[in-house]
């Protein structure tokens, strides 16, 4: 008999010990050569959660095993080995029911011939269905409930039973994360991304775990990096997907989580329906039409009983508007087009002093501000536990040189992908990081861009340099997680791998970053996996050189990227480096797998290269 025995190890999370006996734990049978050991038991009405959950449970043992474990209701199975995923009749039994835990906090719990797979999960009622809500990149809540085919999705379109609607992004769904950490971590699944060419599935014919219980929740409590594969790195290195499988892939890596949004709220289109009174229009011609006079305070009034509509749960939100769960976002256009009353040139008047010589600066904080004080100060009178979120952006980065009202939520933005090669822009980062970090009651959310140098390339029509800088991005989040950031979005796309990393931080900061790496370059690219990293390895080590970026590709406020890529990143030698890694992959690639994932990364990212 063929068994394969999953326990945890510091290093990648799970180790495959074959014919390991007379282990100190009580061992489960899932799978016995090759036939169902238990049965998957779910609540007659199961939560969006606990359905996908039960169903992604089913799908991924059976491509371990080929084994189709059954899915029972509590009222027909009551005996036998079983796994019990989210609350159910059988659950309570235990004294564990969804409720009692935290959002986002889930179990995992190894009990006599019982798996628990359990967490607090959003339930379908009609007051949850008319919670209003959207996101930083303008999706309701209900546009983030996706429906899909599930079998379809996941490559046996002959067992469709039509779409099932998946648990929403920010819906809580711990039940879907105790089952997702409990594939990774007893039964050795990895999901690298969406398509079926990107998961790597073990292959026993006996499926057996045993451990302690896990209880936990997710380290960073929002976390915003719904990519979808439209950048060309990630979308070469995915290959071929479908929009369903990357709504999964969102899932199995546990994105999304607390419910916020920050953007811009205050634009034309919003201006022109709902802020459309003549008494607080912008004076400035230049910014008529996407500025207002943040000095009215008729403009004022409007936006606080714009926020009591919202947290009371009355009407919608007008269209381009950003507000979740405890959060009203309000965020100026993206202009400096000001308003030149009296009143808000007094508020200006000093945005000489404040300037910075960098893109964030404080030329325009006092006067954004006052604007946020005045809403979050009468917002406070009736709902004292919500918050006005805000960004620290541009010329209002700084904070203003007056305390702010405890229900004022900021999230700074900050120039991540510019840390490993531009110190100073890094320093004036922190600068206003960790002020806000002082000046804030409030919980802190963070926008973070990972744009440069692959926008401006995409909008100008030229190659850049890939980017990759997963070191920099984990010390990063892991810094940030320590200082109590409750949220990130990402603004941007990084690569296949270095965004997996960035998950995996965001999930628990403490994790083994170059284990991650090693196990990922093992398990994926297989015999081909070390001149794989040793390519990878070697465009962070050039991409992350500071004095591959002297003057004048380095300017105090940025880098010319695209003279900078070719002459001196991309370097004829270093070429004729990376492409003998890649074509010593391809003659080491042995399974068709492995040919196709390496063929993937060299059109990806070598292609990209070698035609610039």
């Amino acid at each position: 008999m063929k068994r394969i025995f999953f326990t945890l190890t510091l290093l990648a999370g799970v180790q495959l010990s074959p014919g390991r006996e007379g282990i100190a734990r009580a061992v489960f049978d899932l799978v016995e050569q090759g036939m169902p050991a238990c049965s998957i038991v779910i609540a007659e009405r199961p939560s969006p959660a606990a359905q996908l959950a039960a169903l992604e449970l089913q799908c991924h043992v059976m491509k371990i095993t080929g084994a189709e474990i059954p899915i029972c209701s509590e009222n027909k199975r009551d005996e036998g080995r079983r796994i019990l995923v989210g609350e159910s009749s059988m659950t309570r039994r235990f004294r564990l029911r969804g409720g009692d835990f935290e959002p986002q906090e889930y179990l995992i719990a190894f009990r006599p011939d019982t798996i628990i797979l359990i967490g607090r999960d959003w339930e379908d009622t009609e007051a949850n269905r008319k919670a209003q809500g959207r996101s930083t990149t303008d999706q309701t809540l209900q546009g983030l409930r996706h429906r899909i085919d599930y079998w379809k999705a996941v490559g046996y379109p002959d067992r469709s039973t039509g779409q099932i609607e998946l648990p929403g992004v920010y819906d809580d769904q711990g039940t879907c994360l105790a089952t997702y950490e409990f594939l990774e971590r007893f039964c050795g699944m990895r999901w690298y991304g969406p398509a079926e060419l990107n998961v790597v599935i073990p292959s026993c014919a006996t499926l057996t775990v045993a451990g302690d219980d896990v209880r936990r929740s997710p380290a960073l409590k929002h976390r915003s990096a719904l990519s979808n594969g439209s950048w060309p790195f990630l979308r070469g290195q995915w290959g071929d997907f479908t929009q369903e499988q990357v709504y999964l892939y969102w899932r199995r890596i546990r994105l999304g989580g607390e419910r916020w949004a920050g953007n811009h709220t205050f634009h034309r289109s919003t201006i022109k329906t709902v802020f459309n009174d003549g008494e607080y229009q912008c004076q400035n011609p230049r910014g008529l039409g996407s500025q207002l006079c943040y000095t009215n305070p008729k403009l004022v009034n409007q936006v606080v009983q714009m926020a009591r509509d919202y947290f009371d749960g009355k009407g919608e939100l007008p269209e381009g508007w950003k507000a979740m769960g405890g959060y009203f976002a309000i965020v100026p256009d993206d202009n400096i087009s000001l308003c030149t009353c009296a009143a808000c040139q007094e508020l200006l008047q000093n945005r000489g002093n404040r300037k910075t010589g960098f893109f964030s600066s404080g030329e325009m904080s006092d006067y954004w501000f006052s604007f946020v004080n005045a809403v979050a100060c009468e917002v406070r009178k009736t709902h004292p536990n919500k918050y006005i979120a805000t960004l620290a952006y541009w010329s209002y980065a700084f904070p203003p040189d007056f305390d702010l009202e405890p229900n004022v939520s900021v999230a700074p933005c900050l120039h991540t992908c510019y840390y490993p090669v531009h110190a100073e822009m890094k320093e004036n980062d922190m600068r206003f990081y960790k002020a806000w970090q002082e000046k804030t009651e409030a919980p802190m959310f963070l926008w973070v861009y990972y744009h440069h140098p692959m926008e401006p390339a995409l909008i100008e029509k030229w190659k850049c340099f890939p980017h990759v800088m997963f070191h920099e991005t984990a010390r990063a989040m892991r810094m940030f997680i320590r200082d109590g950031v409750r949220g990130i979005f990402e603004c941007g796309e990084q690569d296949q791998l270095e965004q997996y990393v960035m998950a995996k931080v965001w999930d628990d900061p403490e994790v083994d970053v170059d284990g991650l790496i090693d196990e990922f370059f093992h398990l994926y690219f297989g015999a081909a996996g070390e001149p794989m990293k040793r390519f990878y390895l070697r465009l962070e080590e050039i991409a992350c050189d500071p004095t591959n970026y002297p003057p004048p590709y380095h300017r105090r406020d940025g880098i010319n990227w695209r003279a900078n890529a070719w002459e001196r990143l991309g370097t004829a030698k270093r070429m004729a480096e990376l492409g003998a890694l890649i074509a010593q992959a391809e003659e080491l690639a042995g399974t068709e797998t492995e040919k196709q994932r390496v063929a993937l990364w060299r059109r990806a990212i070598w292609e990209w290269m070698r035609t610039c």
